[in-house]
């Protein structure tokens, strides 16, 4: 994921969506949230392609967790804030904003 590039609407709301689904089982992870969007790419042809058309960058070998916690990171994601757990592993949080509309 380039400095340059904004994930699109689509992206987004699958990171929101398996956000919803991960809260219920406990801590959420970047790599929790991924298993959702991998099942929202699977539900359609060329699911993936159009999931990450956004994506300009180069890469052969991508890393879509990063690119869901780099996304989160820079504040694409409303609602939502990286933080540590008390071992000190990254997790996923909602932050104050979400659902104050």
């Amino acid at each position: 994921m380039k400095k340059s590039d904004k994930p699109s609407e689509y992206f987004i709301g699958a990171i929101l969506r398996g956000y919803d689904k991960e809260a219920h089982s406990g801590e959420v992870t970047c790599s929790g949230i991924w298993n959702h969007v991998v099942m929202e790419c699977f539900r359609q042809t060329g699911g993936f392609t159009f999931m990450f058309g956004w994506d300009t960058s180069k890469a052969q070998n991508k890393n879509r967790i990063a690119t869901i916690a780099e996304s989160i990171r820079r504040g694409h994601v409303p609602g939502l804030r990286l933080a540590e757990n008390e071992r000190g592993r990254e997790i996923v949080v909602e932050d104050e904003s979400r659902g104050i509309e």
